[in-house]
């Protein structure tokens, strides 16, 4: 049986505003419980891959709190681990501080892991995939490269900017190209591939040559186009969340508070694992109105929340009315409040505002520890 390392790529990821100015992509809240890093970690854990590795870009502090110990996804320690890795030489320098230079600055590891390939994912795609048909495919193919898609029937809208694939009739990577407006249909990478150890090597050392600036990525189409390597596909046929945009996080988020959209996304038999937290039942005052909301553990509810997501621990107090809003951890809205629309980041206080409102398509976002 393969032996398989899996590695999140927190690398090269997209920009959220100010939710990634303060923390990376991966770290943050997601549904009032997750960590959005949380679905790529279950997918490991849940197709029996215990070895993870998690490639760190910057802002190393809040992944190894969202992380801890590990035991989350990794419940026996004795089989597995979690690890973390940087380049600190090159760790406050953007260009350089590729995932590649990382991997070059870990190198150890990944020529004296005890694996024969690793599967590679990001943070951003949101999905319940089973990696292991994924391996057993690329096995059978004997590729260098097994890269993973979806095929879109709206790409224009839900995977603009991605890399779409031109395929060849085996199904390996012909080409690659941007997804731009008015492209409809397209297969779309999603960025999930599973290499063998000597080829993530060679691949690495091959950068030397090509560019310190490329990514894992940028060196995959380089490869492809200089027929260097044969990529392999694989295609996906579950749901796919891409979260490439504050408004994608949004949309997503409020799309999930429909049943049959969870149930997509959230599987009877694929479990998403998270953090757990010691902290007490929501608190719903007397007078408490909730509709289609999810309302995470140690708040306290007095007021009324409509088609909202409310984090863990935070007030709405007697006659506020949250609408349609996202709330983050410790957020307060005061007495009397009425938002609509509106994301809050962690620790913000609403209580000198009667009325704060964005728009349906443009949500007004309100910094970490803001006072309004």
């Amino acid at each position: 049986m393969a032996k398989i390392v899996g590695i999140c790529n927190l690398h090269d990821g997209p920009y959220l505003g100010g939710l990634t100015e303060r923390r990376p992509l991966a770290a943050n809240t997601f549904l009032g419980r997750y960590g959005l890093m949380d679905f790529a970690l279950s997918n490991f854990t849940n197709s029996h891959i215990s070895q993870i590795g998690i490639l760190v870009e910057k802002k190393g502090t809040s992944i190894h709190d969202h992380i801890k110990d590990g035991h989350a996804w990794i419940p026996n320690t004795k089989t597995g681990d979690i690890r973390f890795f940087t380049n600190e030489e090159v760790f406050a320098d953007v260009k350089f501080n590729t995932d590649i230079s990382n991997i070059l600055s870990n190198r150890d590891y990944f020529v004296y892991a005890d694996a024969d390939y690793f599967v590679f994912t990001p943070p951003f795609f949101l999905m319940s995939f089973d990696f292991r048909p994924l391996i057993k495919a690329h096995v059978e193919s004997g590729r260098d490269i097994t890269l993973a898609y979806i095929h879109s029937n709206n790409a224009e809208a839900n995977f603009k900017n991605c890399d779409g694939l031109e395929l060849n009739p085996d199904g390996t990577v012909k080409d690659f190209y941007r997804i731009a407006a008015r492209k409809r249909v397209a297969d779309i990478s999603l960025e999930t591939f599973v290499i063998s150890k000597y080829a993530l090597l060679s691949l690495c050392e091959l950068s030397k040559e090509v560019s310190i600036l490329y990514s894992l990525r940028k060196m995959i189409k380089h490869v492809c186009a200089n027929q260097q390597m044969s990529i392999a596909t694989y295609r996906f046929d579950g749901v796919v969340y891409p979260i490439l945009s504050l408004q994608d996080y949004v949309r997503h988020s409020m799309d999930l508070l429909k049943y049959e959209n969870r149930q997509k996304l959230f599987l009877d038999d694929w479990p998403i694992y998270t953090i757990s937290h010691n902290t007490p039942p929501v608190l719903y005052g007397p007078k408490a109105v909730v509709q289609n909301s999810f309302i995470a553990n140690g708040s306290i509810i007095k007021g009324t929340v409509i088609n909202s997501i409310i984090s863990r621990d935070v007030v709405v107090k007697e006659g506020a009315v949250v609408k349609n809003s996202i709330l983050f951890t410790h957020t307060k809205v005061g007495q009397g409040v009425k938002i609509n629309h509106v994301l809050a980041d962690k620790q913000v206080k609403i209580l000198n505002s009667s009325e704060l409102s964005g728009e349906e398509n443009e949500i007004l976002y309100i910094k970490k520890g803001v006072i309004v």
